[in-house]
């Protein structure tokens, strides 16, 4: 007689345990006092559950995990140096840069931050507030935490300068806050599943931008989340694309030093294939293919007078077509170029920088903190600084010029960016898009109830309507972890957020 299958078994074991506190007597009348022998032990009916559990689908098995509902939030690093406030700091940081560039007077606001008695001055420039995103998916819960963080921020921070500038003027004049809004940068250079090709050892790419319709599959999620965001805040938000990204006036400026320095760069932020990841797609109608890793460019430095018709060149290879340039000098072949995300990360915070009429403050998430920053971003910074400050007294050439200005608007200062929590799975990996996980392997989320985690459009099926029932309970609870800062400084796991967005409940 063969023996019984697994799940039998484990449900007969389960069954026994279970049976005695079905059975036995009321212990819970009079005092309390225990008048019969305890019961079997809570931890082996739990351990029964637990080796049920997977054998109930043995092909695709899942596994039972417990917890006791208290959600603690550990002093540490950044949540104990901001958790009081994390908005008055950063409005103190962009008040600094503009004292470094010498545009501020000596007058003084009071700003208000968490009941503690603060001096700042306030900004003047406008504070965009960025977030960017590859719209090659519908957003899911990590995505939209990091919007409603840069739309909470936003407004915290006009809200912040609002009550400074109606508290105190300076001399008669009334002190006004300056604008604040949020830009929203789709990188729609990410590559399009299934368009690529490898020849010769090379990948190329097809980006989204180049394929219309795979660029319109989910940009309608997008833009009603965006919408319900900027109305609950009363924040306004541009959106941009790679082409906008790359037609800013600071870029040539930025590429010609690229240019000069590939190689290191190559080196620094491609660990892999030590080459820079600039990319341009074949220009011939109907190819569109790029070189995913820039392996096979070709780049030509500017020349040593400076002038601005010789100011460098990449020249790029398509695999059936030949080599296609781009020419520095002229703006619309630049708006051509594609960048991976380190080097898209480190352009941009180079252009930010240059910029001194508007404050740039970046919020991301977390999984780009700690070394992808360091080695990434700040490392290469620094020495783009240090070369503008080595420049300044070498000639009087026009890229001399440039270096003076990259100096003086860089000196003493570094980005301003803010990391929103991550959202991890039970493992500690971080909930990714499909692209990154092996095929069905967010299919247990759906059985298990968080499936409306997995994207806006799952969200709104869960909730109906428009979707924004399931997005106000993430705003809420994103403005809950601005309003007590310590909370930004961690992770948030799928089941706490089930809890609190799918099933409207909370933790204590």
């Amino acid at each position: 007689m063969p023996p019984p299958p697994a799940a039998a078994v484990a449900a007969r074991k389960l069954i026994g345990l279970l049976e005695p506190l079905l059975d036995g007597p009321d212990n819970a009348k009079g005092s309390g006092a225990a008048t019969q022998p305890p019961g079997p032990g809570v931890r082996d009916i739990l351990s029964a559950i637990q080796d049920l559990v997977p054998a109930l689908s043995p092909g695709s098995p899942l596994f039972a995990t417990f917890h006791n509902g208290q959600v603690h939030d550990p002093l540490g690093g950044g949540s104990y140096a901001f958790r009081d406030d994390v908005v008055g700091p950063l409005i103190s940081a962009l008040v600094h840069d503009e004292t470094l560039a010498g545009e501020l007077s000596g007058d003084t606001i009071a700003t208000a931050g968490s009941g503690q008695a603060r001096h700042a001055r306030i900004p003047t420039r406008p504070i965009v507030i960025h977030a960017g995103l590859q719209p090659n998916n519908s957003p899911h819960v990590g995505t939209l935490i990091v919007f409603c963080y840069a739309f909470a921020v936003a407004g915290a921070i006009r809200d912040r300068m609002h009550t400074a500038a109606a508290s105190t003027g300076v001399g008669s004049a009334p002190v006004t806050a300056p604008p604040v809004s949020v830009e929203i940068t789709f990188v729609d250079t990410a590559p399009v599943e299934g368009q690529g090709e490898v020849i010769d050892g090379v990948h190329y790419q097809r980006s989204h931008r180049d394929v219309p319709k795979a660029l319109q599959t989910y940009m309608a999620d997008y833009d009603e989340v965006l919408h319900l965001l900027s109305t609950w805040s009363g924040i306004p938000y541009t959106v941009r694309f790679q082409s906008d990204f790359f037609a800013g006036p600071t870029i040539p400026s930025i590429l010609r030093y690229i240019i000069e320095h590939h190689e290191l760069l190559g080196q620094q932020l491609s660990p892999k294939h030590g080459t820079l990841a600039l990319r341009a797609a074949c220009p011939v109608p109907g190819c569109r293919l790029a070189d995913k890793h820039g392996r096979r460019n070709v780049y030509t430095k500017p020349s040593s007078g400076g002038q601005q018709s010789d100011a460098g060149t990449i020249t790029f290879h398509c695999p059936h077509h030949g080599p296609h340039v781009v020419r520095l000098s002229r703006p619309d072949e630049v708006a051509r170029l594609e960048a991976n995300a380190p080097a898209r990360n480190l352009i941009r915070s180079m252009s930010h920088l240059l910029d001194t009429r508007t404050h740039h403050v970046r919020v991301t998430g977390a999984d780009y903190a700690g070394m992808y920053q360091e080695a990434f971003l700040y490392r290469p910074l620094a020495a783009w600084a240090a070369w503008a400050a080595a420049s300044t007294s070498t000639s009087t050439s026009t890229s001399t010029s440039t270096a003076t200005a990259t100096a003086a608007a860089v000196a003493g200062r570094t980005p301003h960016i803010l990391y929103a929590p991550l959202v991890v799975d039970w493992s500690g990996a971080k909930l990714s898009k499909a692209l990154y996980v092996r095929g069905g392997g967010y299919a247990a989320m759906e059985l298990l109830g968080s499936g409306g985690l997995c994207s806006f459009a799952l969200l709104r099926g869960r909730f109906g309507g428009d979707g924004a029932a399931g997005l106000r309970r993430i705003w809420e609870e994103v403005g809950r972890w601005l309003a007590d800062p310590r909370k930004l400084f961690r992770a948030y796991s799928v089941e706490y957020l089930q809890r609190v967005v799918l099933e409207g409940g909370k933790w204590e």
